[in-house]
């Protein structure tokens, strides 16, 4: 029992050795050692995780990481019969967490000296990471927290399932993990027919939620572009950029660059291409959107003289100036996902609409 302390975890008990090795009319119940790095027998604690895997860690090491476990062994422990082996005689901290969680969560707080967890968390599933996100919350590891989103962030699981992911992090009210599934969703249309089966993953408030989050980093990458004028992009010597315009008689579009708004007039193929560009971030707001072939493709098609021609060889800078300044603004979007929750559960409990 964990002495009704408050701070503790519901889901966690602690455990005393059994009185003996197969006490009388009692079901004997087998449990497995994880292994190495965690089957050191000079370990002072064992964690048993819920499909009865046993880890034997070091208490200062979860004590350093987790206010939690550390209120946990500084309690008053059960008497142990010192009879037995070294493992019977440890306290047994029986968690609800099972063993593909638990094991992710030890091997990042472990000294990287004596573990590899990169290549085990690459493993994990977008549920088992929540999961350890999840765990980490319920025991109060900050520093942990941290490392796991930015693993999170860059993980395969998540480019694979940001939607699920997203519902996942979001019912669990994991702030943090909510946004960067949620900005990891903007890498994709948010429609019906891109989103597809995918749909019944996820229910109406927390879509909702997601869409009013697109819709806002949609509005600031729209504007971010439209227009002429584009002033952080920089005047240098490049194959687009010129003082004089190109002597044609080709259709010319003028655009304002760098901090003094120099005018530069060029073809319209790439006017036609910010058009295409602007029509992109109302549904896909990143910069991917924007500097894919497939958007580039039909300025580089269209008619026009030798000239021109040698310069719209440029247009991928061009975009790319375009798509660092859309993921700017859009990196600026913060904090929705919280409030809209917060108004999604006023509506639903009957408050200000």
């Amino acid at each position: 029992m964990h002495h009704g302390d408050p701070h503790l975890p519901e889901s966690v008990t602690m455990a005393t050795p059994p009185e003996s090795e197969h006490p009388d009319n009692a079901t004997i119940t087998t449990f497995t050692t994880f292994g190495p790095p965690f089957d050191d027998t000079n370990a002072d604690v064992i964690l048993r995780s819920s499909d009865r895997v046993d880890f034997m860690v070091y208490k200062v090491i979860l004590s350093k990481a987790s206010p939690v476990f550390k209120t946990m062994f500084s309690l008053p422990q059960p008497a142990t019969d010192t009879a037995h082996t070294p493992q019977d005689s440890r306290p047994i901290v029986v968690l609800a967490e099972r063993s593909k969680v638990l094991v992710a969560l030890l091997l990042i707080i472990y000294p990287p000296t004596l573990v590899d967890w990169a290549e085990p968390l690459s493993r994990l599933s977008f549920s088992d990471h929540i999961a350890v996100l999840e765990m980490a919350r319920k025991y109060d590891m900050a520093a942990t927290s941290c490392r796991l989103l930015i693993y999170f962030q860059g993980s395969e699981a998540l480019r694979n399932n940001h939607l699920r992911a997203f519902y996942s992090a979001y019912r669990r009210e994991l702030r943090e993990a909510t946004e960067v599934a949620a900005r990891a969703s903007l890498k994709h249309p948010l429609t019906l027919d891109a989103i597809g089966d995918e749909l019944r993953y996820i229910d109406g408030p927390a879509f909702h939620a997601l869409w009013k989050f697109h819709r806002a980093c949609s509005a600031v990458a729209v504007a971010a572009i439209s227009g002429d004028t584009y002033n952080w992009i920089p005047k240098a010597p490049t194959t687009w950029w010129s003082a004089t315009a190109a002597r044609c008689n080709c259709s010319r579009v003028v655009f304002l660059l760098g901090e003094k708004g120099s005018r530069w007039s060029t073809n319209t193929s790439w006017g036609n291409y910010v058009d295409r560009a602007v029509k992109a971030l109302e549904t896909h707001p990143c910069s991917e959107a924007i500097t894919n072939q497939a958007i580039l493709l039909p300025s580089y098609q269209e008619e026009m003289c030798d000239e021109c021609r040698k310069r719209i060889a440029g247009l991928s800078e061009f975009s790319r100036y375009l798509g660092e300044e859309v993921d700017r603004v859009v990196s600026g979007v913060r904090g929705l996902l919280h409030l809209f929750r917060l108004l999604a559960d006023l509506i639903f409990l009957g408050g200000p609409s």
